[in-house]
């Protein structure tokens, strides 16, 4: 299957996409919510960075979207 490009400088296949997560993180005294995707080798990725978890959550689902719309 062709790589799906999901954001500037990222694509994935999806056959080897397990899953995309937000994680909570501390950055410089602040919270910050890194977009996070995991592949079938175990290997966790950092894809992005957000101020706000709603501009997080956003991403997320066009990203997600963009994953299931290249397996129909």
């Amino acid at each position: 299957m062709a790589l799906v490009k999901i954001t500037d400088g990222v694509a994935l296949n999806p056959d080897s996409f397990k899953y995309i997560a937000i994680e909570t993180k501390q950055s410089s005294g602040k919270v910050v919510y890194a977009v996070v995707i995991k592949i079938d080798d175990n290997s966790e990725h950092w894809i992005k960075t957000y101020d706000n978890k709603n501009d997080a959550i956003a991403e997320v689902k066009s990203y997600a979207k963009a994953i299931n719309e290249a397996d129909e």
